[in-house]
Formats: C-alpha cells, structure tokens, sequence
C-alpha cells in the first residue's frame, strides 16, 4: 500500500510539474518573468511533496467501520444519512440539523425520548436502514420507535433546498421534529351514514 500511494505521489507530482512547464512555454516573455516566482515556488511544493513520501491514510480510512447503536424501544430518532465520501453541503446538512437537535430537544436527549444517530448508508451495517427508509444521497430521516418497531417516519428530502439558508433550515427541521413528538391521534374511520328511510310508493288514483 506504501509503495501505491508513493507511485501516486510521483505521478500526480510528474504531470503538476509538467503542466507548470507548458504554461510557462505558452506564455509571452513578460508574463513568464512576472509569474516566475510563483511557478519556482509550486516546483519546490512539488520537491517537498516527493521529500516526504506517501501521504498518511486518512483517519476514516484506517479506523474500522463502527457498529449502529441498538435502537431505543421507544422515542424519536433523528437519524443522519451520509455516504463513504461526504461533501461541503453534506457536513452542512449534519452539523446544522445536530445543532437543531441539541438546541432545541435538550430535554428531550437527556430524558431518551430523542436520539440522535449517525449511518453510512454505504456500509454494511447501515444497508438495511438504507432500504427501509430509501436513501440514497446524505439526508435526514425521522423514526418514531414504539415497543421496538417503527410505528412512523418521514424523511426530510428538503434539507438539500434550504440547507444553504440557516434559519429556514433550523425551523424545517426543528417543525418536522416537533411533528413526530406530539402525540398521533389516528385517523377516524369514516361513519357510514344511515341509509335513508324508505318511503311508500305513492299510489296515484285515476279519475
């Protein structure tokens, strides 16, 4: 694995140090010796990257996947879904809906009538949440637990449109959550009504 990751070092190095000199052969004189500075210091970068070989594994990398916590018999979990690599808008989607959760619920957390939970849906252990709530890309999903079993859910698809406005995302989240906390009051059935009496037929009377 050392020997790949400095074969790739080199590489990567090799064709950044080639491009630096088809650059400057592109350029006119005067524009080579005012960006000459500049392209001598990103060939030394380069030097240096070679000096100190291959790059250390990233720490989600070298560390094993961690097991998915038991989940509460019953309560509300707030569940975050992100995948092996995670970009800017989805560590933003994390970190603004965990911020919502310990600032809002913190009664709830202490009590255990909320969790917070964090799955890869890419991982093993996180395949059979990923089907059951159908995710697919990094998002927030609400489990409502009663005696163990999912009495309800719902999955906010809407993060990805307003995570880029705080307080919009901070009341959707916070109202979604505030949703599955209150108590459900199950749907009526439909009462029939009584079929309408009947009425003689009226018997007409010739004269």
């Amino acid at each position: 694995m050392e020997l790949k990751n400095a074969a790739g070092v080199c590489l990567i190095s090799f064709f950044a140090a080639t491009l630096v000199v088809l650059i400057a052969r592109w350029m006119d004189n005067r524009t080579a010796d005012r960006l000459e500075p500049h392209l001598a210091a990103i060939a030394e970068e380069l030097r240096a990257m070679r000096r100190q070989g291959p790059p250390a594994a990233a720490p989600s990398e070298s560390r094993p996947e961690e097991p998915i916590a038991a989940d509460p018999d019953t309560g509300l979990i707030v569940y975050y879904f992100h995948g092996k690599t995670r970009c800017p808008t989805c560590r933003a989607i994390e970190s603004q809906a965990r911020e919502v959760v310990q600032s809002h619920f913190a009664d709830e957390l202490s009590a255990g009538k909320l969790v917070w939970k964090e799955v890869n849906y890419e991982s093993p252990a996180g395949a059979k949440l990923k089907d059951a709530f159908d995710v697919h890309i990094s998002v927030v999903v609400l489990a409502l637990m009663k005696d163990g079993q999912i009495e309800r859910w719902t999955r906010l698809d809407r993060v990805w449109a307003v995570v880029g406005d705080k307080p919009a995302y901070e009341k959707y989240v916070r109202e979604e959550i505030e949703k599955m906390l209150q108590p459900h009051k199950p749907t009526e059935p439909n009462i029939p009504l009584p079929d309408e009496p009947a009425f003689p037929e009226f018997q007409g009377s010739t004269t």
